[in-house]
């Protein structure tokens, strides 16, 4: 009797420790549904909606929701694939956008997991498993659908309008409801206008690459311009301060200014500045003249050439 006594303490003993060392979760902390689409920018690309409700404390008191935690998309073995900040607190929408060449590898309809994951705190972390049924596919009215029916739940939670009536569209997403999430899923309103009853944010552009293929192809300065010489531009360099390639670009730089100008002073500075172009073209093979600096005199010497011609036959 006495030894049961004496166990039955130390057990109570041990939980009243485990409860005082665990750390303290305060708030709401959960992610309520999730819903994966394709298609979403690209061809191709997937777009995971996110329905989640996070007041955890003392983050939510004291930061602010993208410095506190992330949503994460984790294969089985919980690597991460993609995370984005989340980005507001409460009970709200969320994205993360994985593009075509991410997705290439994984498995459409696999058990992917979905986690709210506290930056500073790891083990603070709740995690959702995709089940067959949330794979949507490329109908994005599905992800109409999805929106609408999160933000009625967040009507109810929130006791505030942020679905409106409308002739034209039927129910769509009213000016609170459009910022909420236009928030949470970037590029939804260009995407998916007609969820919305005022189109907000900007129309996603990819910036292209710009190609300096002949550029590459050059030798660099110091080889093109032979030992010699580029051990001469590097000396030179050192005594101005600068590097030998720098010192070379003066230098042809200089020597055209010196026949443009020379040119000029016969009354021809339109015939000076085209006549003296092949010494920039030698400095650009020698990878001394940026090439879109060259370029740019090409066509101010174009311009100015064909309003000369212009104004001598009027």
């Amino acid at each position: 009797m006495r030894k049961s006594l004496v166990r039955y303490n130390l057990a109570l003993v041990i939980a009243l420790l485990a409860i005082l060392v665990a750390p303290a979760v305060v708030g709401a902390f959960s992610i309520e549904g999730v819903n994966v689409f394709r298609g979403y920018l690209y061809e191709d690309d997937w777009l995971v909606a996110i329905h989640y409700n996070n007041s955890l404390e003392p983050d939510y008191s004291n930061v602010t929701s993208r410095e506190a935690f992330w949503l994460q998309f984790l294969k089985t073995d919980n690597t991460v694939i993609a995370q984005v900040p989340m980005p507001a607190w409460e009970y709200m929408p969320g994205s993360i956008y994985l593009s075509n060449t991410t997705v290439t590898p994984l498995e459409w309809g696999a058990n992917y997991t979905v986690r709210m994951w506290r930056q500073s705190a790891p083990y603070n972390n709740t995690t959702h498993i995709l089940t067959t049924t949330e794979w949507k596919g490329a109908d994005l009215n599905l992800l109409d659908d999805w929106c609408l029916m999160t933000a009625s739940k967040m009507e109810t939670y929130y006791t505030e309008t942020l679905l409106e009536d409308t002739a034209e569209k039927g129910t769509v997403l009213n000016e609170a409801g459009g910022a909420i999430f236009q928030n949470g899923i970037p590029y939804l309103s260009q995407i998916r206008p007609g969820l919305f009853m005022y189109v907000v944010g900007e129309v996603p552009y990819e910036y292209g690459v710009a190609s300096n293929a002949y550029w590459d192809t050059l030798p660099d300065w110091n080889v093109a311009v032979g030992a010699e010489l580029s051990a001469v531009l590097t000396d030179a360099g050192i005594i101005m301060n600068l590097d030998g390639q720098t010192v070379g670009l003066m230098f042809f730089v200089l020597l055209y200014v010196a026949i443009a100008t020379s040119i000029f002073v016969m009354g021809h500075g339109t015939a000076g500045m085209a006549l003296a172009l092949p010494i920039l073209g030698l400095g650009t093979y020698f990878k001394f003249v940026p090439f879109p600096a060259m370029a740019i005199i090409v066509v101010v010497a174009l311009v100015l050439g064909v309003r000369q011609i212009w104004w001598s036959t009027t």
